[in-house]
């Protein structure tokens, strides 16, 4: 069966009108992910697991309500992907890696249940790093995903949501969830050219997720339009989140200075500067921005309380070399076991007193404007392990307890995507969504005219 209405190009809104209208069904949407999935993902390598049956039949209960005049919201019947580290009762949480566990979870994720009783359906499992511990969005044990911006180069999607980035991109679900430690939501939606939201820490129930990093750990969606991203926050939060008007005279942007984003690809921070240009000619106000620290102290620090905490979680695997693993993540785990317990309450301590530097500087500017990634999507065989620049700038929002946005907004000349980070205050997602989709506006308009 083909779905009538072409859900790889269709907003959730508009889906749910289709379905709203009998122009098509749940079941329609879902067996065309169910197709699009077999006929592509063995190439692009994005799902872990496929769950067709269960989502079939889920699909088909949902429009049984639906015929009976029960409809559960905007979300109702829209199929959704989950990166393979929250658990769903049954079925068996990899976490990227080969020696995670190997027993079925006997419950399902609190965030997961609320996409369910939101009428979603749970499709499948995404692939991802190993351990979530990366932000190259490779898998040296299970495989790495295939960038779908470019079919004929193995490009690095991005990490650790890499699946979940690569299922969106290549219009296999029209959702996917993902999660951030330190920007493994918005990297993969930048290199892959779509939307990531990093939620606030605590604002979505990290319970039933296999553990990275308690502190930073956060949970988020991958979709193709900001609209989009609000919808699904609002089931995962569990919050109202009407959007709102963008008033220009209102705003105060600050843009971080690029000798602190320095080193940046050119085609990258042309992107940039001239959506910024184009943000300023909308009448909003934007500010030159010095961070506190510079960017790599930021993702130094955060990397400290990471790799503490993953260590606790994760360490014993790390020291049995009897169990495969991938060598990078090995490292970057064992270095948590050099981290002290005095270094770790210390370094706690003062990420409280960045977190009050930062806001002191921040003043009176509502959002903060930076390149998402300082690379667009690079070929597999140009990743140095041994490095991270791709979380050079996602980190800071981590770190400093915010809510940050990656929207795309443009292509390089080899078209690949670009993606601008917005952030914003913690628990400020709504006003974030505001001003993310009026610049994904400005930047569609341009693109639409080239």
């Amino acid at each position: 069966m083909t779905c009538p209405v072409d859900h790889a190009r269709t907003s959730l809104t508009d889906l749910a009108r289709a379905m709203a209208e009998g122009k098509t069904t749940s079941a329609e949407i879902v067996e065309d992910c169910l197709t699009r999935i077999a006929s592509q993902d063995g190439e692009l390598h994005a799902f872990v697991e496929v769950f067709a049956e269960s989502a079939r039949a889920a699909a088909a209960g949902l429009d049984g309500e639906r015929a009976a005049g029960k409809v559960r919201g905007p979300l109702h019947g829209i199929p959704v992907a989950i990166k393979d580290l929250a658990d769903i009762d049954g079925r068996i949480t990899g976490f990227g890696s080969r020696v995670y566990s190997l027993v079925p979870a006997r419950a399902t994720a609190p965030f997961v249940d609320r996409l369910i009783a939101a009428g979603m359906v749970v499709v499948g499992k995404t692939h991802m790093v190993e351990f979530a511990f990366g932000s190259w969005g490779t898998n040296n044990g299970l495989g790495t995903p295939l960038n779908p911006v470019d079919r004929k180069v193995h490009r690095v999607p991005g990490g650790s949501s890499s699946g979940s980035a690569v299922a969106v991109a290549a219009g296999l679900v029209p959702v996917a969830i993902g999660s951030d430690t330190g920007g493994s939501i918005r990297i993969p939606a930048s290199l892959c050219g779509v939307v990531g939201l990093k939620t606030t820490a605590g604002l979505v129930p990290t319970d039933g997720v296999a553990p990275l990093s308690r502190t930073f750990d956060t949970i988020g969606p991958i979709v193709r339009s900001v609209d989009d991203a609000r919808l699904v926050f609002e089931a995962l939060a569990a919050v109202q989140c009407p959007a709102g008007t963008v008033t220009p005279a209102s705003l105060t942007l600050g843009i971080v200075d690029p000798d602190q984003t320095a080193p940046v690809d050119d085609d990258v921070q042309a992107a940039v500067s001239a959506t910024v240009e184009r943000i300023e000619r909308s009448g909003i106000r934007c500010v030159p921005f010095r961070l506190p620290h510079a960017m790599a102290e930021y993702q130094h620090r955060n990397g400290i309380i990471m790799a503490a905490e993953a260590y606790a979680a994760l360490g014993a695997r790390a020291e049995d070399f009897r169990f495969p693993m991938d060598p990078f993540v090995r490292r970057r785990l064992l270095s948590g076991k050099e981290i002290t317990p005095g270094q770790y309450r210390e370094a706690q301590q003062e990420r409280v007193q960045a977190k009050v530097e930062f806001m002191d500087k921040l003043g009176g500017i509502d959002f903060v404007l930076l390149p998402t990634t300082p690379l667009p999507a690079v070929s597999l065989d140009q990743v140095d392990e041994s490095v991270a620049p791709m979380s050079r700038f996602t980190r800071l929002a981590n770190y400093l307890d915010l809510c940050a946005i990656s929207v795309p907004i443009d292509r390089t000349p080899q078209g690949l995507p670009v993606g601008l980070q917005i952030v914003a205050r913690g628990s400020q997602e709504r006003s974030l969504l505001d001003l993310a989709g009026f610049v994904e506006r400005l930047s569609t308009a341009r693109l639409e005219k080239r």
